[in-house]
């Protein structure tokens, strides 16, 4: 199966699973939001960390690093699909990212990146030898998680 229908295969699975993304579970204050990306707001944003396509990345990685023009609420988190898999992971809501960035990381191209890190929750391992989405959510609404890149662990 070719790299670009492993997305939109993991697309669908998101999709349908999307009830079941504690973080998109809806927001009675915002009805117009359902179904929109969950993009970062006024701005920018791009996966950092793990960089998309990187390889041998260890199951229990601290977090996801994303670097965004004007900074994520702390609403957003990284969710993650494993490939094959129907249920998301979803990490712990942004904070800063720890310094020096992880490696192997991808900068942004926009200038002054601001980074946060969405933890991996303890305890909390990644299937091994898996290919895995990474998406951008916003807790706070009812959005459509974001796909940001990919990574397969060791």
């Amino acid at each position: 199966m070719s790299f670009s229908v492993r997305v939109q295969v993991l697309g669908f699975a998101l999709a349908a699973g999307a009830a079941s993304i504690a973080g998109c579970s809806g927001n009675v204050n915002n009805p117009n939001s359902a179904g929109l990306p969950c993009g970062a707001p006024k701005g920018s944003f791009a996966l950092v960390y793990p960089a998309s396509g990187s390889t041998a990345i260890p199951d229990n990685l601290p977090g996801i690093v994303f670097g965004s023009t004007n900074g994520l609420s702390g609403s957003y988190q990284a969710v993650l699909l494993p490939a094959g898999a129907s249920v998301p992971i979803d990490f712990e809501f942004v904070a800063p990212a720890p310094s020096p960035l992880p490696s192997p990381n991808a900068l942004p191209t926009f200038k002054n990146p601001i980074y946060q890190e969405s933890a991996l929750p303890p305890g909390t391992l990644l299937p091994t030898a898996t290919q895995i989405g990474v998406y951008l959510n916003d807790g706070n609404s009812n959005c459509t998680p974001i796909l940001a890149g990919s990574f397969t662990t060791q």
